[in-house]
């Protein structure tokens, strides 16, 4: 194992030397070649740009691959400087990946990944080769070293870095006749909204069983920031760093040491175990200060920032929030009071931790986004009826009771209040054939009758035929505009009030119970909840219902029809959604006729009553989410700029 000092002055001579020098020394056999210094995607109209800086004259050619889509730059008489940062792997303009390799001595490689076949051009100048993509795709822009590559005209100078004798060896052999990348083979893309990644210098550094107290001294010059470290922290780092920014490298030896940093207004860095800076904060003073909230209710921030305030607690207790600190044996300190009136919140902590609970709060306080709805709501029902009835009457003056076609009784005018059954008894009398109601007279299209004499009795036929269609197409067009994470609700029907009757209410015997008026709503209910996600796409729980309230009578009264269907999806900012299936089909058929006769094929139909009905009732609910951004304007329906 090497000595721990050799690697400490190592460092020390690095730092002094500065970047430039380290960086002169690891590509001492390119001196007669241009560098690949940086790298940038910006966008731009109708293209995105990729801007390659250059240190010198170079040469190159650019050809394409397809499946998987490729386009491949060979630049010639260069050489690939290490790049502070790979790229993140985010989609941008059709662009999912770049890997770049030391193809020859003198030629480096770059490999753009497409999702697609676009057209491309390449320009070059003195100090930058730009590739233009088409694409109208809009994108944040990246940048290699945290700074635009259009900057970069010469050799920039690089990010100060810290390294070791094994990693200057490791270093020098990069040059293969491979195309090998240099990103990792397999990162996690990093969302580009509501993350913001470390901006400080990066740091490569290999530690082997080093003084904890002479790692945070080398941080220390390398950052030039001012690092007091308590009096109890002691122990050996062990840890190989690779193209970090210091901060972060920072932060992960602190905690597998079990220890913490805390800066100060002045900017000076306390680095201390827990128990120390627990012990500090427990003597602290107190501080109130105002909060002024913009966007959000300060009462519902209260819960939340409670649980954020620092506790004494006893030894082996673990309070996990305010709630819960009384019963787990720990003391709260500060406190959160809401003021409505002005909307603000007045925090009460100890001075070391405010900035970082103020932080918090600012943090909590942004601006929701607002998401504009617009559904269209169609009801279609569609009705088909088809009656067809036969019925005969057959008989004599000597006889009657038949209901279709009542008789007189002889020497009388026909009485349809008297229809008292008749028959006369040794004659020749017959009486009723399919005698029943006309089940379809009333409301029929077609009524004949037809008639004629058998001997001394009269037959009589009616028919009675109905077809009937009926459409109800019922349009709705509601709009509304609700936050982020907010539940949107339309209805479009009614409210009936429903009478029910509370049984428990009679105390006494005899006593009438208390009757209770309750609202139902009923007809086509809309419930929506949208939620933005970082690709600006919109993930909705929709809630669709439509019912129709019947009245049965009786002691039930009343009873709801409903179809109901809940879902979630996402979709695209502007895309319409569309919830259908909400589909009922109603087949009725009813025959009724003479026995046997009316089962006769063909002849069947001329002996019996057919009634055939189909109702069918359909829903489709379109919703389209827009996401409004700051400072647009919330238009009507349409786009009407009325």
């Amino acid at each position: 194992m090497r000595p721990v000092r050799t690697m400490v002055a190592l460092s020390a001579a690095v730092l002094t030397l500065g970047p430039g020098r380290v960086g002169a020394a690891s590509a001492a056999d390119s001196t007669n070649t241009s560098a690949i210094t940086a790298m940038s995607i910006l966008p731009s109209d109708g293209a995105a740009d990729v801007v390659i800086a250059v240190s010198g004259p170079v040469t190159v050619q650019d050809f394409t691959v397809p499946t998987p889509h490729r386009i491949v730059l060979d630049i010639a008489g260069a050489h690939l400087a290490p790049l502070a940062r790979a790229y993140d792997r985010i989609p941008r303009a059709g662009i999912t990946n770049i890997r770049l390799s030391q193809y020859d001595k003198d030629v480096v490689r770059i490999v753009f990944d497409m999702d697609a076949p676009h057209g491309y051009t390449v320009a070059q100048d003195d100090s930058t080769i730009r590739v233009s993509v088409q694409s109208t795709e809009e994108f944040a822009a990246w940048h290699s070293a945290g700074t635009p590559a259009v900057a970069a005209r010469t050799p920039a100078k690089a990010e100060a870095t810290v390294v070791s004798e094994g990693q200057l060896d490791r270093d020098s052999s990069i040059a293969s006749k491979a195309e090998a990348p240099i990103a990792p083979a397999a990162t996690t893309p990093r969302p580009i909204l509501f993350q913001q990644a470390s901006q400080q210098a990066r740091i490569t550094v290999t530690y082997q069983d080093a003084e904890i107290r002479d790692v945070l001294a080398a941080f220390a010059a390398f950052s030039g920031r001012t690092i007091v470290v308590g009096k109890d922290v002691k122990g050996t780092v062990t840890a190989e760093i690779k193209d970090q920014p210091w901060d972060v490298a920072l932060k992960s030896i602190l905690e597998a040491q079990g220890l913490a940093a805390s800066e100060e207004a002045s900017g000076i860095i306390a680095i201390d175990s827990y128990d120390n800076i627990l012990k500090k904060q427990s003597s602290e003073p107190l501080s109130t200060q105002m909060v002024n909230i913009n966007y959000v209710s300060a009462s519902s921030m209260v819960d939340v920032v409670k649980g954020l305030l620092s506790r004494d607690c006893a030894p082996g207790a673990s309070g996990q929030g305010a709630a819960d600190a009384t019963q787990s044996g720990c003391l709260v300190r500060g406190n959160v009071v809401a003021d409505s009136s002005t909307n603000s919140l007045l925090l009460t902590e100890v001075s070391s931790r405010m900035a970082d609970l103020l932080q918090y709060v600012r943090q909590l306080d942004v601006r929701t986004p607002q998401v504009a709805l617009k559904a269209k709501v169609i009801s279609v029902s569609r009705t088909q009826i088809e009656q067809l009835g036969m019925s005969y009457d057959l008989g004599s003056s000597a006889a009657y009771f038949n209901t279709l076609l009542p008789r007189s009784r002889p020497g009388q005018e026909t009485s349809t209040d008297d229809k008292e059954a008749r028959v006369t008894l040794g004659g020749d009398a017959l009486a009723g054939v399919a005698n029943a109601g006309r089940k379809y007279k009333q409301g029929s299209a077609l009524n004949l009758l037809f008639s004629t004499s058998l001997g001394n009795f009269t037959l009589t036929s009616f028919l009675d035929a109905l077809k009937e269609h009926d459409l109800s197409d019922i349009q709705a067009e509601p709009s509304i505009v609700t936050l982020d994470n907010r539940q949107a609700r339309i209805l479009v029907g009614q409210e009936t009030p429903v009478r029910v009757i509370d049984a428990g209410s009679a105390s006494q015997i005899g006593q009438p119970a208390r009757a209770n008026v309750q609202f139902k709503e009923t007809g086509i209910i809309l419930t929506v909840t949208p939620h933005i996600t970082n690709n600006r796409q919109i993930r909705m729980q929709i809630e669709a219902e439509q019912s129709e309230l019947r009245v049965v009578g009786g002691d039930l009264g009343f009873f709801i029809d409903k179809r109901n269907a809940k879902t979630q999806l996402l979709v695209r900012d502007g895309e319409t959604a569309i919830i259908g299936g909400l589909t009922q089909t109603q087949i009725v058929k009813n025959k009724s006729g003479i026995p046997i006769l009316g089962e006769l094929p063909l002849l069947g139909r001329l002996f019996s009553q057919v009634d055939d009905r189909e109702e069918k009732k359909d829903l489709l609910i379109m919703i389209t989410p827009t996401i409004i951004d700051e400072g647009q304007p919330v238009r009507p329906p349409g786009g009407s700029q009325k």
